[in-house]
Order: C-alpha cells, then structure tokens, then sequence
C-alpha cells in the first residue's frame, strides 16, 4: 500500500461540498488570473489614458514614441506612473517571498493582490475614473501595483507555458514546437487555453466597458479574482513528472 500523501492540502480535503475537485489544482487559479488579466488591460487602454495595467512593454514603448514624436509631459507622465506603480507592486511581492519562506509558501502575495484589485473597483464604483481625473490615475496605480505582485509572484511559482499574461512567448512557444516546426506539440492544449483566456476576456472587457462604463469590468475582474483565491493561495501544484509523461 503506498504511503505517499497527497497533492492536495489538508486544508482542501474533506471539502468537496464547498467547491469542485479541480478548483483545488493551483494551475486552476492561475487560468483564472489570465481571464482578468485581458479584462483589466481593456479597461485600462480603451477608458484610463491609452495605458496599460499589466504589458509593461507596451507603455515602455508607448513612452518612447510619445518622447520621440514629442508629445505632451502629460502623455509621459501617464506612462511613467503605470511602469513606476508596477515596480512598486513587483518589489512588494519580491519583498514577501523573500521576508518569511511561511509567506512564501503559502502565496499570501495574492491576496494583496485581491485586495488592490478589489479596491480599484470599489474606487471605479464610488467615482467614475477616466483618463484625466483623480480617480483615473488612483484606479490605473492600483491595478498596476496588483499586476506588478502577481508578476513578481507568478516568476516564483508559475507554472511552464501557462502564461498569465505575457503572450508573445507562449505564442512564440506555440509555434516553434509545433507539428510544422517539427516540435512535440509539448504543452499545446495549455498554451492555446492561456492565449484564448487573455483574448476573450480582453473582448469582453471591452463589451462591458462600451455597454457599462468602468466599474463593471472591474468589478468582474475582482469576483473572478475571488473565486481564484482558494486554488491560489491553497491549491496543489501541478506534479512535474504527471506534467511530463502528459506532454500537454
């Protein structure tokens, strides 16, 4: 009889009744995360100034066209403060995986991240944000400091080809093992999921906003944030040698 103990945590055991089996797989919750990472982009381009919460590459860019064709200090400061806001958020979740390995573990960095999200949010709820008021710019360094933890957690305990965010590698990845290129296909079906989530929720967070206005996209992207939290913070990582005798 084997003694090895389970994947999944004490915590979740016995709990069948408050959620499906698969909520508690980690991975589960990550998905999660890639369907609110599109949405909050959306919202932050299409309704906060033409920047963006999580692709940190694009403001870097946008900032240099807007340097090179000069443009606005206005324009300028809006993409400084999203990058600064992100960095802010990445040394805060740099700072809680390296202050307590309890904290680390247990990737307690998302519920600061929940906890930022949730609060721009109730702040787009309270006031409606746009691009150049206060509660803009609030709302747009809230949800850059909340990508910024999850970027600096998910470096830590992500899990292979299933981005969260950063597309152009996964598709990069994507093709480059495919059956065209002579590749295994190796992490495909996970790979197409991630890239199908961050497209569609991107859409959709452009539905909500266009049919809305601001806070209901936000507030979306706060309860599908929620329902991650139980797999985030408690769920199994996925078993590296299931992982590559499945060569997904």
């Amino acid at each position: 009889m084997s003694t090895r103990p389970s994947s999944v945590p004490s915590v979740l055991r016995g709990r069948s009744q408050l959620w499906p089996p698969h909520v508690g797989e980690y991975k589960v919750g990550l998905y999660m995360v890639t369907s609110l990472c599109g949405m909050i982009d959306a919202v932050c381009f299409l309704a906060l100034g033409g920047v963006f919460a999580e692709m940190m590459t694009g403001n870097m860019l946008l900032f240099a066209l807007s340097a090179g064709t000069g443009a606005e200090l206005g324009d300028l400061r809006r993409y400084a403060a999203a990058l600064g806001a992100f960095v802010v958020g990445a040394v805060i979740g740099g700072r809680m995986l390296r202050c307590s390995p309890q904290l680390a573990e247990k990737r307690v960095g998302f519920l600061v991240e929940w906890l930022l999200i949730l609060a721009a949010a109730l702040v787009a709820i309270w006031i409606t944000p746009d691009a150049h008021n206060t509660a803009g710019k609030v709302v747009m360094a809230l949800l850059a400091m909340a990508m910024g933890v999850q970027n600096a957690l998910v470096r830590a305990h992500g899990v292979p080809d299933l981005a969260t965010n950063v597309m152009t590698l996964t598709l990069a990845a994507l093709s480059a093992d495919s059956r065209l290129a002579g590749g295994d296909r190796r992490h495909a079906t996970r790979r197409m999921f991630s890239i199908g989530l961050f497209v569609c929720s991107a859409g959709v967070g452009a539905v909500l906003l266009h049919h809305f206005g601001v806070w209901v996209p936000l507030a979306t992207a706060a309860a599908i944030m929620t329902l991650a939290l139980p797999a985030l913070l408690l769920g199994s990582m996925p078993n590296p040698d299931r992982e590559h005798a499945r060569r997904t």
